[in-house]
């Protein structure tokens, strides 16, 4: 397998270049160029917004023999892969770009993490069912079981 991916990067720019030419033969030059510059503002733009603290969770590394990499992923699948997205986004090139764009997609981020979670052998982690409610949409009701044992604790 990591003879795949060495060969799959080292393929990558040639890829690129072949893409961004038969891009700009197609749309003219100076479109190419613009839209490359422009997925690159939106790139640092995204990992402005992801912030510091999703960076940190990224580096971060966990005691159980997990690597930053996966310890950021488990922890906050959805981060990392906003933050992978953004310096995809970055790169120079229009495969990269179109990668990028994706894992900017909630569906596509999910399905990236499940399928991390399968590959790793990591089990799924139940949703918890939490109903967040305004002020006025609960009220406070006395129990009347603790009152009534309260009441005969109290008597001597």
């Amino acid at each position: 397998m990591v003879k795949w991916i060495l060969i799959g990067l080292l393929a990558l720019p040639v890829a690129e270049i072949g893409v961004f030419i038969l891009v700009a033969a197609s749309i003219g030059l100076g479109w190419a160029l613009l839209i490359m510059l422009a997925t690159t503002t939106a790139g640092f733009t995204v990992l402005r917004w992801a912030g510091q603290r999703r960076i940190a969770l990224f580096r971060s590394v966990s005691g159980g023999g997990m690597s930053g990499i996966e310890a950021g992923i488990e922890a906050n699948p959805d981060g990392f892969l906003v933050i992978l997205g953004g310096i995809l986004l970055v790169l120079p090139g229009f495969i990269t770009d179109a990668i990028g764009t994706l894992l900017l997609l909630g569906p596509v981020r999910n399905w990236c993490a499940r399928a991390f979670r399968s590959t790793m052998g990591l089990r799924e982690q139940p949703k918890k069912a939490v109903v967040d409610l305004d002020a006025g949409e609960w009220q406070e009701v006395p129990d009347r079981k603790l009152e009534n044992q309260r009441g005969r604790s109290d008597r001597p």
